[in-house]
């Protein structure tokens, strides 16, 4: 079975948030495995989360860079959501009890045919159908990628 990784926004944030040095190396490292590897993964409500942030965060920042950014994360997914995310994702609430937005992104890993879910908001070694949620800082991207 080949890894994919479903990486959660809040990753992405804390791979830009110079307050938090120790999660921000390690969102970072994470990033760049699976940048490297070309197993990481997010749909559209994940780009849509993460510029929603850097807009508020940094908001003298030029929107053309801001964009120029986003659209350089697009290629690992921008597909938008669709009846059989909705679908599952009622089950993952059903089976999990999580936030509905955070069921709909499990769905979208799980039709993505990811293995992980990288996330710090969701019960870190949780389990649904064939995607494990790991935590990025209680992890190392060696722990569960091939070695290339």
């Amino acid at each position: 079975m080949t890894v994919r990784v479903f990486v959660d926004t809040n990753v992405l944030v804390y791979a830009r948030d110079r307050k938090e040095h120790d999660k921000r190396a390690k969102a970072q490292a994470w990033l760049t495995a699976l940048a490297e590897t070309g197993l990481g993964r997010f749909n559209l409500q994940v780009l849509n989360e993460f510029t929603r942030w850097v807009l508020a965060n940094d908001p003298r920042r030029p929107l053309e860079e801001v964009r120029r950014e986003i659209d350089e994360l697009r290629v690992w997914g921008d597909k938008p959501l669709d009846d059989d995310e909705v679908e599952l994702g009622w089950a993952v609430r059903e089976r999990l009890g999580y936030q509905w937005f955070d069921c709909l992104l499990i769905a979208a890993a799980r039709l993505s045919e990811c293995t992980h879910f990288l996330s710090e908001d969701m019960g870190k070694g949780a389990v649904f159908g064939s995607i494990t949620l790991i935590h990025p800082f209680d992890n190392h991207p060696s722990e569960f990628l091939p070695k290339h």
